[in-house]
């Protein structure tokens, strides 16, 4: 298995994750040999994250029309440690890692029958849209954030 920076102890990483999403291959997302594109997995990890940040509660009211508070992606990557296949269910994992003064930074695992086939990792900034400005975690979600094990 490859050594990814921003994992340090590799089992005690994998273990930590509780959340995830199933998710199908479908033919749309592969090349001519079947081959899973490698531009999917941010859309699988978008998917997962949404769901995710929805059951934690972090980002409860973010699409209500009064509330100028945004998740926005900073940054993401993907690392491939193995093929994946149409008609294969990735299990996208997802978790909390490390907290900023209005980021949070966020890892995946894709796992195919058992096999990691993807990590990732990315950070979500809370972002004012009126002022385009970070905008500072409330107490609330700091609490929320600090009640989930973070690695």
């Amino acid at each position: 298995m490859m050594k990814e920076t921003y994992i340090e102890d590799f089992e005690k990483w994998q273990k930590d994750f509780t959340f995830y999403e199933d998710i199908e291959v479908r033919f749309s997302e592969t090349d001519m040999l079947g081959h899973l594109n490698n531009s999917v997995p941010f859309i699988y990890f978008e998917s997962a994250r949404m769901k995710f940040m929805g059951d934690s509660k972090l980002f409860n009211d973010f699409t209500a029309e009064d509330n100028p508070i945004v998740p926005v992606v900073a940054d993401i990557q993907c690392d491939f440690l193995g093929q994946i296949f149409f008609g294969e269910t990735v299990r996208i994992y997802t978790k909390y890692t490390r907290i900023g003064n209005s980021s949070v930074e966020i890892h995946y695992m894709g796992v195919v029958s058992g096999d990691i086939r993807l990590t990732g990792r990315g950070t979500v900034v809370q972002m004012d849209s009126t002022t385009g400005r970070s905008s500072k975690w409330t107490t609330e979600q700091l609490d929320i954030l600090k009640s989930i094990n973070i690695y």
